[in-house]
């Protein structure tokens, strides 16, 4: 193990003075490229440990995140993803890069994996409507979120909702 993770480095450092361009996924890519691909930033640029919280009696993430997806905290982001509301009253929503069979949820893909929603007022209503697993595309701010566990890591506030895709 030890050998292949200090072996990775080298090659694409290789690879990248052979080809003459740099890797697709590396610090300094400009804000455009991060919001485009916005899922590739929530997913893996930052590193999610687990510490026991004694106020809870449980396991909480505990995120690390990357400098380029720092840089998008606060931001105006525009995402795609599944539905999933998770409470009956109608007042939670989390949007999910997998369908909710293969959610963090149900599936056991990682807590990097959702986004929670939190609306504009005048739109909650227009959320309380979708289905899930409703392919949609929301907009608004995205939140990171290291410390407060009532909370996901990611969080979009002011959040419209866009269109329905599927």
């Amino acid at each position: 193990m030890i050998y292949q993770t200090r072996t990775k480095p080298v090659i694409i450092l290789l690879l990248t003075i052979i080809l003459g361009s740099s890797p697709t996924f590396v610090h300094g890519q400009n804000m455009a490229y991060r919001k485009e691909n916005l899922w590739d930033f929530l997913m893996y640029d930052v590193k999610v440990r687990y510490g026991y919280a004694i106020n809870y009696n449980t396991y909480f993430p505990r995120p690390r995140f990357g400098k380029d997806l720092k840089t998008l905290d606060g931001e105006p982001v525009s995402i795609k993803g599944f539905f999933l509301p998770v409470d009956v009253t109608g007042s939670a929503f989390v949007l999910s890069y997998y369908p909710m069979n293969m959610c963090f949820f149900c599936g056991g893909a990682g807590i990097e994996s959702i986004v929670e929603i939190i609306p504009k007022p005048d739109h909650v209503r227009r959320f309380q409507r979708l289905k899930t697993d409703n392919y949609i595309n929301i907009r608004g701010k995205l939140k990171l979120n290291e410390s407060n566990y009532n909370h996901l890591i990611y969080i979009i506030t002011d959040a419209e909702l866009v269109d329905v895709l599927k």
